[in-house]
């Protein structure tokens, strides 16, 4: 059986697109999951060509360092570009496969649901993205999260960034997983199913707020002088 795959269709008819991953062959897929890659990259790459997240660099441009300024930009252009291969593979490929191991489902259905969890993550990110160019200016937190507003009564940096991993996306990713995976899983099963799934969501988002709040720019800069 095909079945050419219809992105939004398919995230409507949770069933029967679970039952055509389990039982046919998907047409179109991969075009898609290879669209949703390259838009990471450019997403990345016009976030730094506007300058966010190198508030850090105009200094050089300050003190007539130009062609420094120019070269520091292009190296932090092309570390943009890596970090959005890496960010895609990370959710795509490696959420799936702690994912696989955690409820022996297939690695190859996983995969297919994986990509509507990419997909909201492009979308929020690249929202937050206008928001900021229209704005004039970025924040370090967002606004798809609870961090602004906790940030009134907490002022402890590793839990702002904790809970600014917890966006909109976080939401719609645990619902979309559960949603599908849960067709693959024995009804006995799916309760525990939904604590894996919530578990990693809490697990990642307090290892990048650890991540946020250790001096890693210092210490490779120790490390190599």
């Amino acid at each position: 059986m095909f079945y050419h795959y219809k992105f939004w269709h398919s995230l409507r008819n949770p069933t029967y697109f679970t039952k055509i991953v389990e039982e046919g062959e998907i047409i179109g897929y991969k075009k898609r999951s290879l669209t949703v890659f390259l838009l990471f990259i450019l997403l990345f790459a016009a976030r730094e060509f506007w300058g966010m997240g190198t508030e850090n660099l105009t200094s050089l441009f300050a003190m007539d360092l130009h062609n420094e300024y120019y070269v520091a930009r292009l190296l932090s252009m092309l570390g943009a570009i890596l970090w959005a291969i890496v960010y895609f593979c990370f959710h795509y490929y490696g959420v799936t496969y702690l994912l696989h191991l955690l409820t022996d489902i297939p690695y190859t259905w996983i995969k297919k649901v994986q990509l509507y969890v990419v997909t909201f993550l492009l979308i929020e990110k690249t929202i937050l993205f206008v928001v900021f160019a229209v704005a004039g200016y970025s924040t370090l937190f967002s606004f798809f999260s609870l961090a602004p507003l906790v940030m009134q009564m907490i002022d402890t940096d590793y839990v702002l960034f904790t809970i600014n991993q917890l966006t909109v996306a976080t939401v719609l990713t645990i619902v979309v997983q559960y949603t599908f995976l849960s067709k693959w899983e024995e009804e006995a099963s799916r309760k525990m199913l939904v604590v894996k799934i919530i578990s990693i969501q809490l697990f990642m988002a307090l290892f990048v707020g650890l991540i946020s709040v250790l001096p890693l720019k210092e210490w490779i800069t120790r490390g190599l002088g």
